[in-house]
Order: structure tokens, then C-alpha cells, then sequence
């Protein structure tokens, strides 16, 4: 992605104008992971993910802090088709700008250590919660090709207790950046990283894979849209609850 070599510079100038000036310049890496599901979600159904990627970016961070609730909207129509209440920021409001991480990545989340995403610029002070964006990929090539076009792709095999098994292949596209994920942590010049890790169990939790397309000639289903399945996967991508923000003292390895 193409961007002016001065919009680093103006943002490190917005970001110490927003914080004062007792905030100090820094970098730091931002990098994502994968917590794999750990058993049969609420419909029973046990995934192995055969390949999943999503498009990372751009990363923000801010200095407001996030009250989360665990209730739903008074009227949710998900709810009707036996989904469950999300974790969401209530009463948040982001604050002043501390850091951005401005490139675009797509991420294999089954690869076996943590892709770096790039590197933030930062100011010193005191954090409280990121922005994430998944967006579709700006790009065309070798990169973007597991994607097909789309933001979030997950194929793979699930199976039910009762023993029902349906292949899938899953993609989907979000409306919006995600707002409000909790990153609360106090930052000076140490050296780490931010690692952000996918809880899979929260992506896939809800979906009744049961609810997918007839399978094609190769034996493999989709998610219609309007489906139970394909609105389960955007209330589990979209939920904050689904991203653990930590951060990793020392050096990137």
C-alpha cells in the first residue's frame, strides 16, 4: 500500500499534540496469533480449520478505557435464531490517539508463530484500548489470493457430537472497523511488542454448521448470507471479546 513517506512524521506530531508534552516518541511491533478452539461449541460442533486468514490493518490505539457488558441489545432478530449475547464496549469513548500501525496484512493464523504486522508509531502513557480494522485487501497477488476477494476466510471440517461432519468454506466482510478492545497497559520505553491473539473459540462459538449451503459436486458447504451460520460468524468476528491484547516484554524474536 502506497502511502506519502511525511504521514508517519504528521501522525507522531498529532499523536504528542493530543498527550501533552510529557509524552515521548517510540516504536513498538504489533503482531497477531491464533488461540485454537478447545472443544465443541455451544451447537456441539468441533472445528479443524484447514486454512484460515484474515486482512489486518490499519491498528489503532487509544488512551480510553472500555467498560464491557455482556448484554445484547433490547431487540436483537440474532437472537431469534438462538444466538447468545457478545461481549461489546459500553459507554466508550476511545480519547486521545497513542498509536497506529497504518499497513495492511494478511495473516495466516494456522502458521506457526506470530506474523508481525509492522511497526507502531507510538508515544509514551498511559493505554486503554485498540481499534482493529479487517478490511478487504487493497492489493491483488500471491498474498491476497486465500482470501478470494473477501476479509475473513475460514475453511475447514466440523463435526458434530452426534457425529454429523460438513466441510466448509467460509468468507466474510465486515462493515466497520472494530472499536473498543481492551489493551490497558501503561507504556514508557521498555523494550516488547504488542501481540494480539484470535480467540477461535469466540469466531466460531455460535455457528450451527448445520445451517450451511448443500454441499457442491466437491463436497463442500458455504455460508449463505442470511444464514444462521454466516450470522454467527460476523457476530463472533465482530465481538471484542474474541482478541486478547497483551503485551510481550523484550525483543522480537
Amino acid at each position: 500500500m502506497k502511502r506519502m513517506s511525511l504521514l508517519p512524521a504528521l501522525l507522531l506530531l498529532v499523536l504528542l499534540a493530543s498527550c501533552g508534552t510529557g509524552a515521548q516518541r517510540r516504536t513498538f511491533p504489533v503482531e497477531m496469533t491464533l488461540q485454537p478452539m478447545t472443544g465443541p461449541n455451544e451447537r456441539g460442533w468441533s472445528v479443524t480449520p484447514e486454512a484460515l486468514h484474515v486482512s489486518v490493518g490499519p491498528v489503532r490505539f487509544y488512551e480510553g478505557h472500555v467498560l464491557l457488558s455482556r448484554r445484547a441489545p433490547r431487540f436483537d432478530p440474532f437472537l431469534l435464531l438462538g444466538g447468545t449475547a457478545w461481549a461489546h464496549p459500553g459507554h466508550y469513548l476511545p480519547g486521545d490517539a497513542m498509536a497506529e500501525v497504518l499497513s495492511t496484512t494478511v495473516v495466516d493464523l494456522l502458521a506457526a508463530s506470530p506474523t508481525v504486522l509492522g511497526e507502531a508509531n507510538a508515544v509514551t502513557g498511559d493505554y486503554g484500548s485498540m481499534e482493529l480494522t479487517l478490511p478487504v485487501p487493497p492489493a491483488t497477488g500471491d498474498a491476497v489470493a486465500p482470501l478470494g476477494g473477501h476479509a475473513v476466510r475460514v475453511r475447514g471440517m466440523a463435526t458434530h457430537t452426534d457425529g454429523r461432519r460438513v466441510r466448509f468454506d467460509a468468507a466474510l466482510d465486515l462493515p466497520k472497523p472494530i472499536e473498543g478492545i481492551r489493551f490497558e497497559r501503561a507504556l514508557a520505553e521498555e523494550v516488547g511488542r504488542v501481540r494480539i491473539t484470535v480467540d477461535l473459540n469466540t469466531w466460531l462459538g455460535r455457528i450451527d454448521f448445520a445451517t450451511a449451503s448443500p454441499a457442491d459436486a466437491e463436497g463442500v458447504s458455504t455460508f449463505p448470507t442470511g444464514s444462521q451460520a454466516m450470522n454467527a460468524l460476523a457476530r463472533g468476528v465482530e465481538d471484542t471479546g474474541a482478541y486478547v491484547v497483551t503485551w510481550v516484554e523484550g525483543a522480537t524474536q
